[in-house]
């Protein structure tokens, strides 16, 4: 599969306009211009980068313990309130709305350990019926992926090292070839197009934010420099302290893909 969190890797700032987050970025380069962070925003990162240092110092050593989860909404919460100010700020409108799911066909990366033991637990105790389902989805999408892996890197060397194109990253690659395949996330309601989890949803899929019509947001469009999709990631101290939490709770070493991820915690469950 593709490399999971590295040890406090640099991170995209919270600004930083791309199509996905960290490893999920398009593999060719887009330069749009960056929002700024008005004051009110940088004053809510500092509460957020709070919260992250008691969680970190907290007594929990279970990702689903209660009170680690309240706490870690109340982190996300102010997340939210964030993105927010930087919108307000720079006079934007996020077209972003319920039974929008463009984004939603992602193999979406850089889960933190603890969002998807929390996403497993909850549908092992308040959905059971539907894990049959989403575990043969991401058991078919992460075969998909397999597939298209191999794909990739024959392609890749069968390139000429001074050839165009030479020089994209092959996780990249990898990456935005899924997006395209439209496979929608085993996670959404194929009929609402509802996330069943969405006050669990990772913070890595609460990044995208859209300022465009909403039929610009697939994958025909991705490469696209003129669409007005953008990343809010935190800033570097606050994704840090993330990480530091994702390696306390972490039990699958070098896997932060959701599919993936969430598909382990549920075999383990009903272990």
């Amino acid at each position: 599969m593709v490399p999971g969190k590295e040890q406090y890797p640099d991170k995209a700032d919270c600004t930083e306009s791309t199509n996905s987050r960290h490893t999920e970025v398009n593999p060719f380069d887009l330069a749009r211009e960056p929002l700024p962070v008005p004051e009110s925003a940088r004053t809510i990162q500092t509460s957020i980068v709070h919260r992250l240092e008691l969680l970190l110092k907290g007594s929990s050593a279970w990702a689903c313990d209660p009170a680690f989860q309240s706490a870690w909404q109340e982190v996300l919460s102010l997340t939210d309130c964030y993105q927010e100010e930087i919108v307000k700020h720079a006079r934007r409108f996020a077209t972003c709305a319920a039974g929008c799911a463009s984004c939603c066909s992602h193999w979406v990366e850089d889960v933190n350990s603890f969002e998807a033991e929390a996403i497993a637990d909850w549908l092992l105790h308040h959905a059971p019926e539907k894990i049959p389902a989403i575990v043969d989805r991401c058991r078919r999408d992460g075969a998909a992926l397999s597939q298209l892996q191999a794909l990739v890197e024959a392609r890749l060397a069968m390139l000429d090292p001074a050839e165009e194109g030479a020089e994209i990253d092959p996780t990249d690659l990898l990456l935005a070839s899924f997006y395209r395949l439209r496979k929608l996330c085993p996670l959404l309601d194929a009929g609402s197009r509802s996330c069943l989890v969405y006050p669990l949803r990772p913070l890595t899929c609460r990044m995208y934010v859209s300022f465009s019509s909403p039929v610009k947001c697939v994958p025909r469009y991705a490469d696209d420099s003129d669409i007005p999709t953008y990343l809010f990631d935190l800033e570097e101290e606050a994704d840090q302290l993330i990480d530091q939490l994702h390696f306390k709770f972490m039990k699958f070493e070098g896997d932060t893909g959701l599919r993936s991820l969430v598909l382990k915690y549920l075999e383990q469950g009903e272990m």
